[in-house]
């Protein structure tokens, strides 16, 4: 992306890219104080991607390549499982 793509249509746009995720968010207990980490979902956290510039770009072109060649993640940490 250009950063002129991004100041002009993407900032403006953000509030509308937004996806509730339901998550397990660790807290801190004052009265055990230790970090919890819940078992179930106790908040939510919005969430924007990538994939969702691609509507509001005029010019956009993907490429099709080999997994095992070209991935990189992005999110998630070495040797954790990918998505």
């Amino acid at each position: 992306y250009t950063l002129d793509l991004i100041e002009k249509v993407v900032v403006p746009n953000m509030s509308n890219m937004y996806h509730v995720a339901k998550k397990k968010i660790p807290y801190f207990d004052k009265v055990s104080k230790k970090t919890v980490k819940p078992t179930e979902n106790n908040g939510i956290k919005l969430e924007s991607f990538i994939f969702d510039v691609f509507p509001l770009s005029v010019n956009m072109a993907m490429l099709d390549v080999s997994r095992e060649e070209e991935f990189a993640p992005v999110k998630n940490a070495p040797g954790s499982s990918s998505d």
